[in-house]
């Protein structure tokens, strides 16, 4: 039977005890209006025909079209009755009145009332599998995590079934709270296995919230993650909205990930997807320290350096790049490149200054810092870093040569005649 529900008021924790003021419930369906106000906790008995408790001066009200059944519990736990179809009174005592009393507890558990009790009792009589199969005849969201929930941490529950489970909350449960409450209870052991793992993400993909999206993804981190997971985990991130939630995604993988070549590949492109700047160069610079420093990786990072728009952050993410060296086999015109096109010249010539403490060593990539510093227009920064160049860079013709051609861009005679003398 599909429900058109109509709350006037929701219930809130169906296994509490409510206050006194009472809640309703009210649904609409083909068989007619039913309607439920109760207050306190109502318990069923063990084949649920009849009720067994309720908190003292509890209460509920039920009506189903013209058949009614108001129970009342005073202080002494005592229950007193009253039944009527169609206007007709029914004796509680009668075959046909615990008849139908058993019809109204029905439609009370449908409504959700004694939630618990009621999978507790599924439990003892059919275990897992009756639970299981409960949850497609359940209305409520609350409910549905409850049993699943609970099937989670059951002793018994086997990998077959944790899929069953995890799909269930993806296909079943509409709330966003709800579902990633659920995903986040799947046990990690389970989350292991290749095929529970992707019934994991295939259920973590129908979440609407970033936020809720973002803490399941925490959970399934907590893992030592596999090369498909941590492809799952990229994947899952960059479905997000939000640039805040997907860096933070990525700087927890970034931190706990080994990170191979390929890892640093499919990581790079997720930070690309990142359209801030800001959170971007902070992934960067967790990537500059996590990964293997190769001639491959650094240049991976100076394209990724260009990619950004700011000077200030491509001048800050090179300061971190070439901090621990330059890679022997690292493309150096491709950096110089880079530097060349910042726009401040102050910044600019700050950058050729801590390369030249880098045990600069092919000739070539002198002379591509020569000719950088050649289009530095302040003469004073020009000279001050030819000077130094002079200094430790090798006096071969060809490298000479060079800088002969970037004093001569100095218009002052005084201080070219300064350049050219730190030749000698």
């Amino acid at each position: 039977m599909r429900l058109s529900v109509l709350l006037l008021f929701v219930m809130i924790g169906l296994s509490a005890t409510f206050c006194n003021r009472g809640n309703a419930i009210i649904i609409g369906n083909g068989d007619g209006n039913l309607s439920i106000y109760y207050s306190g906790e109502i318990k069923f008995n063990d084949d649920e025909t009849a009720i067994q408790g309720m908190s003292p001066d509890g209460y509920v009200h039920y009506k189903r079209n013209e058949r009614k059944v108001n129970a009342e519990c005073n202080y002494h736990g005592q229950i007193s009755y009253e039944l009527e179809d169609n206007g007709r009174k029914l004796d509680i005592n009668s075959e046909e009145g615990k008849k139908f009393l058993a019809i109204a507890i029905r439609d009370m558990i449908d409504a959700g009332f004694d939630a618990r009790g009621r999978l507790e009792r599924l439990y003892r009589r059919g275990g897992d599998k009756a639970v299981l199969s409960e949850v497609d005849l359940l209305k409520n969201d609350n409910i549905k995590e409850m049993y699943l929930s609970f099937l989670l941490h059951s002793d018994s529950l086997n990998r077959d079934e944790a899929r069953i489970i995890i799909r269930k909350a993806g296909t079943e449960i509409s709330s966003d709270f709800e579902k990633s409450g659920l995903l986040k209870d799947v046990p990690l052991t389970f989350l292991k296995d290749s095929s529970t793992s992707k019934a994991w993400f295939e259920a973590e993909r129908t979440l609407g919230s970033d936020f809720e999206k973002a803490n399941a993804l925490r959970y399934f981190m907590m893992q030592q993650l596999s090369d498909e997971q941590v492809n799952d985990v990229i994947y899952a991130d960059e479905s997000l909205g939000s640039d805040f939630e997907k860096a933070n995604i990525l700087k927890d993988l970034i931190n706990k990930t080994a990170f191979e070549d390929a890892d640093v590949d499919r990581t790079l492109d997720a930070v690309n997807n990142i359209g801030s700047d800001f959170e971007k160069v902070n992934l960067y610079k967790l990537l500059i320290r996590k990964q293997k420093r190769s001639g491959e990786n650094f240049d991976r990072m100076v394209d990724a350096a260009s990619s950004l728009g700011g000077d200030f952050d491509k001048e800050n993410l090179i300061r971190e790049l070439i901090g621990p060296g330059i890679p022997e086999d690292a493309n150096f015109e491709k950096l110089v490149g880079l530097v060349n096109h910042i726009g401040g010249e102050f910044e600019r010539a700050g950058l050729i200054r801590e390369i030249l403490q880098k045990n600069v060593r092919k000739e070539q990539d002198w002379l591509s810092l020569i000719d950088c510093t050649a289009e530095i227009p302040s003469e004073f920064d020009k000279a001050s870093l030819l000077e130094a160049i002079a200094e430790i860079m090798p006096k071969t013709d060809i490298v000479r040569n060079a800088y002969t051609r970037a004093a001569k861009t100095i218009n002052s005679e005084v201080v070219y005649g300064r350049v050219i003398k730190a030749l000698d």
